[in-house]
């Protein structure tokens, strides 16, 4: 890319996400470091009838931050810290930052987090256009959190949203993907960082929707995982993680979780480039993925350790070693949501999908997500357990039309158990999959074009699922 520094301006060619597999070439890059930026590209879009694409850490995957010659606004650089009140407990920042950003500022004040991914990686911008959710069984989606939104509109006025002002912009825009309006500013509410314990229970993946729901309510923190090697433990083994508060001995009759005494440092992530070698032999190789199990249930998560971690350094697991860039096949993420009575059924149909397609799984881990149908395209409307696939493909046509297929299979079981299937990622799901699963489609399309009738914000997601959807409905 060729910077133009004054003006912010990148001329560019291509851009792509995380998984290397919607590349689109774009009319230019800009660099956002303000709104007056923003709105000129606005003002850009609207004279030259162009589109206005919107990027943050490149993870959402389904064509959502491009479109071919459009305006992309990197929004990496528009990351200040706005506001910060450790009384009332909330922040207020640009949609850049990162949530490692907001961690490093929060910290000091033993504050934490309530709801983002299990990694601090994306941007706040990025997150809200997904409505994520993290491992707060206690909590359902990050619109929960939201106090408050900034936004430019298509129409270049900027707007502030929130339950009480511009409702339908708040709920439309927090999981709309970038489609609706620019995320300017964002206020969170946050938590104390307390002290948690950390242990590991083995469980048969039939028993674990009752112990979660057993448990989840007294745990701040939890995740499941389960076992990926082909073989009688496939889908089969699993472990329940949970954090749970650790209290003062004084306070200890009371059950009162305590904030950490003194703020306690935030922990960097440590032995990147060993546990790149043990999760890159696990890629191609059953006896890596075996490895890779007994390596995690031995001395990651054994049940038989028990240790103490602040809330903060719970919610910034390892994430680099992950990182890959193999020139024949990519990385990626689905995620199904799962009533809680139906998780056994549909975990028995994923392993045959995985075994009868050869599905090269790296990972499958499992979140509570409590009910929540805030957002119009809400994910999660009734609580779930959310099944995380980590998955690697090929980059030839051949591998992705068969990734498509088995996609596709998982999708119509995940309907099948009355679930929902994440929009964050690729496009394999078929168009009348998507309006069948989401049904709220024509209501946010009526948003849209209540708010931006020339269609100014525009990416391959909304053209692919909500153009499409509406369109096939008017026929």
């Amino acid at each position: 890319l060729h910077l133009l520094v004054l003006t912010g301006t990148c001329h560019a060619t291509s851009w792509n996400d995380i998984s290397r597999l919607n590349q689109e070439d774009v009319g230019q890059v800009i660099s956002v470091t303000t709104e007056t930026q923003v709105i000129q590209a606005i003002r850009d879009a609207t004279t030259n009838k162009q589109k206005i694409a919107i990027s943050g850490t490149k993870h959402s995957q389904g064509g959502h931050i491009v479109y071919p010659g459009a305006i992309l606004l990197d929004m990496t650089q528009f990351n200040r810290i706005i506001d910060f009140s450790p009384k009332n407990k909330t922040i207020r920042v640009q949609s850049g930052a990162t949530w490692a950003d907001i961690q490093a500022a929060i910290n000091p004040q033993n504050l934490s987090i309530k709801v983002m991914q299990s990694s601090n990686i994306f941007t706040v911008g990025g997150s809200l256009s997904a409505n994520a959710h993290g491992r707060d069984p206690n909590y359902g989606p990050i619109i929960e959190t939201v106090n408050g939104l900034k936004l430019a509109l298509a129409s270049g006025e900027i707007v502030n949203a929130s339950r009480t002002e511009n409702s339908d912009l708040f709920y439309a825009v927090i999981g709309g993907y970038g489609s609706i309006a620019i995320i300017l500013e964002a206020e969170i509410a946050l938590t104390d960082n307390i002290i948690f314990s950390k242990s590991v229970v083995a469980v048969d993946y039939r028993d674990y929707p009752t112990l979660l729901s057993n448990g989840r309510n007294m745990n701040p923190l939890h995740f499941g995982r389960c076992a990926i090697a082909k073989g009688s433990t496939l889908l089969r083994e699993c472990f329940s993680i949970d954090y749970t508060a650790h209290s003062s001995i004084d306070r200890a009759e009371q059950g009162t979780a305590l904030p950490a005494p003194i703020p306690i440092d935030l922990q960097n992530e440590k032995n990147i480039s060993l546990n790149a070698f043990f999760f890159n032999r696990s890629r191609h190789s059953n006896t890596g993925k075996k490895l890779r199990w007994y390596l995690q249930k031995t001395f990651i998560d054994s049940p038989e350790k028990t240790t103490l971690i602040t809330r903060n350094n719970a919610m910034r697991p390892p994430i680099k070693f992950l990182e890959y860039h193999g020139k024949k096949d990519t990385d990626i993420l689905q995620e199904y949501f799962i009533p809680h009575h139906q998780f056994v059924g549909f975990v028995d149909k994923l392993r045959t999908v995985v075994e009868t397609h050869d599905v090269n799984l790296l990972s499958v881990t499992l979140r509570h997500v409590k009910g929540n149908n805030d957002a119009v395209l809400s994910y999660a409307p009734n609580d779930a357990i959310a099944v995380v696939l980590y998955i690697n493909i090929g980059l030839d046509t051949a591998a992705i039309e068969k990734a498509k297929t088995w996609t596709r299979e998982l999708v119509d079981i995940t309907h099948e158990h009355k679930g929902r299937y994440y929009l964050a990622y690729q496009r394999f799901p078929s168009t009348i999959q998507f309006s069948t699963i989401y049904p709220n489609v024509k209501k946010f399309h009526e948003i849209k074009q209540r708010h931006d009738k020339n269609y100014i914000f525009y990416n391959r997601f909304y053209e692919a699922y909500i153009a499409q959807s509406v369109k096939r409905e008017t026929k």
